[in-house]
């Protein structure tokens, strides 16, 4: 259950929050993952318990500076049956540190530093059957437990243009460290061998704006982002197509009892660059491998005398073709996603408060024709129903 914990230092410059929650996922479909595993038919369903945790830091050590640190980690375990496969793994996640330095004494513009780093916590190779216990990321919050250690600075600034608005401008890079993943064995072909992964260094522009008048708040965001290139054992394979992704949110309190709220998202990825028949260079793919994505979730919020608010929620996703996850080396398939569910909240006393949430999904993916050149290998149409199930408590001190 999500639990959070503030504690604010005598002299009031500090304040710490500490959250942790549990995440409960199980989804099944006429189709494992991947799909392009044999058997290429039967049922496929999995499981995935994850618990994330995060310590924030947040405080103003004097008048001109703003400083905010935050450390994230977790656990998941997760299993998946596939027709003719079976895969599970228990493990921590790996852990992100961040932390951001806001000067304050510049009137008209706050310039902001960012300092963040993955640690190498979680597994990043599963060897045997344990690699099956990668799934669908459109299913369960993880896809893959681990990579590199990743260092990432981001520069920028905030320029309040009114007291009702803010733009916010940056950019940054992150280097992407080496970390192992499973391979098959040259001689035995069991998946006992391991091939070293560099996944290309990213770099990212963004810029957003933030809007609140009365009841009404929102923000926006554009960001667009290139990577390096990528490499297995030291050898080039590709380099991911650049990302362009458009995201915003908006909210509105119609009354004191009733809120609502709508975010989402959309991104589109370039062709990437794959090694030519001299395995030597890079060249544009023949076809974009990489989808659009677009996602928007909504809800409603009704909050009564005696402390306990509730209302409906719902989600749309659209994956209009297959698109590479190079961290977990497979494609995403291409699907459209729908949920529909319920949160709520109650504040049993000032400082404590209860929450849950369930939310049901319903899945589809079209029909996947043959690879050109190779017959039979097409994949006919998928549906699939999952669940989300999530409770909490909040503690503040």
């Amino acid at each position: 259950m999500p639990t959070k914990a503030v504690v604010q230092s005598a002299d009031k410059a500090w304040t710490v929050t500490y959250n942790s929650e549990v995440r409960y996922f199980t989804w099944s479909n006429t189709r494992g993952f991947p799909t392009d595993v044999a058997p290429l038919s039967g049922n496929g369903h999995g499981t995935q318990v994850y618990s994330p945790m995060a310590l924030q830091i947040s405080g103003n050590p004097s008048p001109d500076w703003k400083i905010d640190s935050t450390l994230r980690g977790g656990f998941v375990w997760a299993s998946q049956t596939t027709a003719g496969n079976r895969g599970s793994v228990s493990t921590a996640t790996d852990t992100q540190l961040s932390a951001t330095a806001t000067y304050l004494a510049i009137n008209g513009v706050q310039p902001f530093a960012t300092i963040n780093f993955n640690l190498p916590t979680g597994s990043s190779a599963l060897y045997g059957n344990a690699r099956f216990a990668r799934m669908d990321p459109d299913l369960v919050d993880l896809q893959t437990y681990g990579e590199g250690l990743n260092v990432g600075p981001t520069l920028g600034v905030n320029v309040p243009i009114t007291a009702e608005l803010m733009a916010t401008f940056s950019a940054g890079y992150t280097e992407r460290g080496t970390f192992d993943k499973e391979a098959a064995d040259p001689f035995t072909g069991l998946i006992t061998a391991t091939d070293r992964i560099k996944n290309g260094n990213e770099s990212t522009v963004t810029t957003a704006l933030a809007y609140a008048h009365g009841a009404f708040s929102s923000q926006g965001s554009l960001s667009y982002a290139w990577d390096g290139v990528s490499s297995v054992n030291g050898l080039i394979q590709y380099r991911t197509g650049p990302r362009t992704t458009l995201a915003g949110s908006a909210a509105y309190a119609w009354t004191d009892r009733w809120s609502s709220s709508v975010n989402g998202y959309w991104m589109h990825t370039n062709s990437n660059d794959v090694v030519d028949a001299t395995g030597a260079f890079l060249i544009p793919e023949a076809f974009n491998s990489n989808s659009d994505v677009v996602r928007i979730n909504v809800n409603t919020t009704y909050r009564m005398d005696n402390g306990l608010s509730l209302g409906p929620v719902a989600s749309f996703l659209d994956r209009n073709h297959n698109s590479w996850d190079p961290t977990a080396g497979a494609f995403v398939p291409a699907k459209t996603r729908w949920s529909l569910g319920g949160a709520a909240a109650y504040a049993w006393k000032s400082n404590v408060s209860f929450n849950a949430r369930v939310e049901h999904m319903w899945t589809h993916e079209d029909v996947h024709p043959d690879v050109p050149g190779f017959p039979g290998s097409g994949i006919p149409d998928m549906s699939g129903e999952s669940w989300l199930l999530l409770g909490g408590l909040t503690v503040t001190y």
